[in-house]
């Protein structure tokens, strides 16, 4: 009986450590998304990187309630002065777009944004034993993520 109540106990903590890696991602890309706003100079562009802040503002709104909800501690973004690695990958590459206003090239690199956030979300989504609201809002999130993917990779063909 103990082995198993120490078991679980490992387990939430894991669950709760991996949600809030998806946590810090969320806070990541809401500042890549919000530093690319204030960076390019096409309206359009201006309105389409708000936007997806805003989403990501959205995402970890409800990921810090839900990690509370299981007895976690929610990370927040404020303060912390180490971002991640990919968060540099993907500045790097973003920002020298943001000045040339290519869309097609600055739309690929979202798209990849959204593949790294698929496979956090995935990455969380394969835990055993998580409650059904996390993982109802890991996979509704997940899929809107993949469906505005979706959307930029066909606008993408239908311009070319």
């Amino acid at each position: 009986m103990f082995k198993s109540s120490h078991m679980k106990i490992n387990h939430s903590e894991k669950v709760i450590t991996k949600a809030n890696n998806l946590l810090m991602m969320n806070y990541e890309v809401e500042k890549i998304y919000t530093d690319a706003s204030e960076v390019v100079n096409n309206d359009e562009l201006k309105y389409f990187f708000r936007e997806l802040a805003f989403e990501r503002n959205e995402y970890a709104r409800v990921l810090r309630k839900e990690t509370i909800k299981l007895g976690g501690q929610p990370q927040i973004f404020e303060g912390l002065n180490k971002l991640s690695r990919a968060y540099y990958i993907f500045w790097k590459n973003l920002k020298p777009l943001l000045k040339e206003n290519d869309s097609a090239e600055l739309l690929d690199q979202v798209c990849n944004i959204k593949v790294w956030s698929i496979d956090n979300y995935n990455n969380l989504l394969q835990e055993f034993n998580l409650t059904l609201s996390l993982c109802k809002l890991l996979a509704e999130q997940r899929d809107l993520l993949y469906s505005k993917m979706n959307s930029i990779k066909a606008k993408e063909i239908l311009e070319v």
